[in-house]
């Protein structure tokens, strides 16, 4: 074989080399990707025949686009890498039909075998995704696979391989694949087979662990001194949106508390991840339909803005919520408020002051990590400018504004809040500036876009064509609206 440079990142797209079945593997170097190539978030899609494979050049589009290539089936989509380990079927994409597939552990004595699923659980190297490959050789001491999305180099020549990764066999028989990356851990493999030998058996989980349990506190007094800082600008918003340190309005459910078990919070996380898949995937199947657009009563003059923001801004997303009803019923979901603040800093901050100031103990926070990943999706965002945050004229929009500034602010941004539409105007360029005419090319919002529609609606009712674009150097004689 012809070495390679492994430190080189090939440009994405480039075929770093082909695997069994002539299943060519590419280069996920997102930095290198050209724009005039993958000009909008649909470019990115890959399909065969027809069928959804995934996101190009990812790890799970791979791993979906082999087994079509070679066995003619598929595993169903997937939120994140390691959910894979969960799937108990794949479907073979010409008759519907479906397949068993079973689990194995890292360490079982169904050892793995060429062709199958190897999983990478989430953290380390894989932190929030987890990873999937393909083994393509079993060896006493190595197993050889084929991936997506780790390396970005060629191979060398006549290599059919991504990499090697050392494995051993212990007493028992069991076979243990090291995950060499840092931090990284190996679930396991998944075969397709009708034999269940050793498998990871689906153990029913006690329903019960979903219900959501409320408790009280001792009451001696701690409603009556301050707890919150006002100092801080999102604090003192609180305080006043509130009428002082509290969280709700009765004195008796100041000291009231819910706990939820680490079962009932695993499946919101997991049912969070694939519910989000799947919006963004019915959100795809309504823009691609002039028909099913028109069912949501969106003016048809703003259609091509919010398909050319979906196809390139959605991945700008830095923050959602769930409404999930949780009980010994299941979870059930109510409603997605994406891209919404509402609720943020009372689970990321107002709760844990509380919690402290209160006395309560019991379990940990839920909302201890959401400040930090706020602060990571605005580092990744590719905010280059000032951010303006725009919110109403609800104080609990002010609080909700400040926090997420803050937010931003820790991670390097800078920041300016705009109440409402107030000061924004026209300058010489035709751009929309704020009172200090700064241009503003960077928003982050408050209110929901239903607000917004209603204003649009009202304004486009006995406008048919577009509202004007916001380069252009028209001359303008109106204040700058919606769209």
């Amino acid at each position: 074989m012809t070495p390679t440079d492994s430190s080189i990142h090939e440009k994405f797209g480039t075929v770093l080399g082909m695997a069994p079945g002539n299943v060519p593997v590419y280069s996920c170097d997102y930095p290198s990707a050209d724009p005039a190539e993958y000009p909008g978030r649909s470019s990115y899609r890959s399909e065969l025949d027809g069928e959804y494979m995934g996101y190009k050049w990812q790890c799970v589009e791979l791993a979906r686009r082999w087994l079509y290539l070679n066995h003619g089936y598929v595993f169903d989509d997937v939120p994140m890498a390691y959910d894979i380990f969960r799937l108990r079927s794949v479907r073979v994409v010409k008759s519907g039909a479906r397949l068993p597939l079973h689990a194995f552990h890292n360490g079982s004595p169904r050892h793995p075998q060429p062709g199958c699923l190897l999983i990478w659980n989430e953290g380390g190297e894989f932190h929030v995704t987890g990873h999937v490959a393909i083994v393509v050789e079993v060896l006493p001491d190595r197993v050889r696979i084929v991936e997506q999305n780790v390396g970005m180099h060629r191979w060398p020549a006549g290599q059919h391989w991504s990499r090697e990764l050392p494995a051993r066999t212990d007493a028992a028989d069991g076979y243990w694949i090291q995950a060499t990356l840092p931090g990284a851990s190996i679930l396991g493999w998944m075969l397709q087979t009708n034999d269940a030998s050793h498998a990871v058996a689906h153990e029913p989980v006690d329903r019960r662990l979903f219900d959501i349990h409320a408790a009280r506190l001792p009451q001696r007094g701690q409603h009556l001194t301050p707890w919150l800082d006002p100092r801080g600008d999102d604090e003192a918003a609180f305080v006043a949106a509130m009428g002082g340190h509290k969280l709700t309005e009765a004195v008796d459910d100041q000291y009231r508390y819910f706990r939820l078990s680490d079962t009932a919070l695993d499946e919101l996380r997991r049912a969070t991840n694939e519910l989000h898949a799947m919006f963004m995937h019915a959100t795809q199947a309504v823009l691609n339909d002039d028909g099913l657009l028109a069912r949501f009563n969106i003016p048809p003059v703003l259609w091509p803005r919010l398909r050319a923001s979906w196809d390139k801004r959605r991945g700008q997303m830095i923050t959602g919520r769930f409404d999930f009803s949780v009980s010994a019923q299941g979870v059930k979901v109510y409603e997605y408020n994406a891209d919404s603040a509402s609720c943020h800093m009372e689970t990321g901050k107002v709760q844990a002051r509380w919690a402290a100031h209160f006395g309560c103990t019991e379990g940990v926070c839920p909302g201890d990590d959401l400040f930090d990943s706020l602060v990571d999706a605005w580092r990744g965002a590719g905010v280059d400018g000032v951010l303006h945050i725009l919110y109403d004229r609800d104080m609990e929009e002010a609080y909700h504004a400040r926090y997420m500034k803050a937010a931003a602010e820790a991670a390097g941004l800078t920041c300016k809040m705009i109440r409402g539409l107030a000061g924004l105007d026209w300058n010489a360029a035709g751009e929309v500036v704020d009172a200090d005419g700064q241009p503003i090319r960077w928003v982050w919002k408050t209110w929901a876009w239903e607000t917004a529609l209603d204003q649009l609606r009202a304004e486009c009712d006995a406008d048919d064509r577009a509202p004007p674009l916001l380069a252009s150097d028209a001359p303008r004689a109106a204040a700058p609206r919606l769209a």
